[in-house]
């Protein structure tokens, strides 16, 4: 069984995969005015005591960004106790990752993902011709230029552009995850690395 942890959406999940399907779903929070770090422990146990689950736990993954600061670090903490203690593989999911499971090789440089993040924070997350990640945090939605993009998929609401050829299609984070569980990449690697963007650069 894999225990996939969503931490970049506005509200964090926990879900249960096995078979490739979604056996359990369980929100940590209900709303964003609530704290990750209260309720992330209460909530694993809870699931630990209706399915057993340390029983059952092979493998983790989670989602390492961009999005919030304090709930990257909340999930990497969670997760990393985790997968040592127990001794599971793990597979970090990033915006390089969805952008590759919704787009083939020729027109992943003209798709982008905005996501919506906790804190109410948002990104604007492209391919460069480098073929690494290009990400912009937007405060606000005034003159918004999607540059090459032709195509965005969003996580919670659409960017609001004045750029009337932009097409945009919501997408789901774990759809992706049970579309593409086969291409998961799992290690024993312990460190985990969540993607932190200030001033539109890579906080380590």
């Amino acid at each position: 069984m894999l225990l996939f942890l969503d931490v970049i959406s506005p509200i964090p999940e926990i879900f249960l995969i096995e078979d490739n399907k979604v056996v359990l779903k369980r929100k940590i929070i209900q709303n964003e005015s609530e704290k990750l770090s209260d309720h992330i422990f209460e909530t694993y146990v809870s699931i630990n005591k209706d399915i057993n689950l340390s029983e059952k736990l092979k493998k983790v993954a989670m989602t390492v960004g961009p999005g919030s600061y304090t709930s990257l670090r909340v999930g990497a903490a969670f997760i990393s106790g985790i997968k040592i203690s127990k001794k599971l593989l793990f597979c970090p999911i990033s915006i390089y990752d969805i952008l590759t499971f919704k787009t083939n090789k020729a027109n992943k440089s003209k798709s982008g993902i905005f996501l919506c993040s906790g804190n109410n924070q948002r990104f604007l997350c492209s391919i460069n011709k480098y073929n690494k990640v290009d990400y912009k945090k937007i405060e606000s939605d005034k003159n918004i230029t999607s540059n090459q993009l032709n195509k965005i998929f969003y996580n919670f609401k659409k960017l609001e552009t004045d750029d009337k050829k932009l097409k945009q299609y919501k997408f789901s984070i774990i759809k992706e995850i049970i579309a593409n569980v086969d291409r998961l990449v799992f290690t024993n690697n312990n460190i985990i690395q969540p993607i932190y963007i200030s001033n539109n650069k890579i906080l380590n």
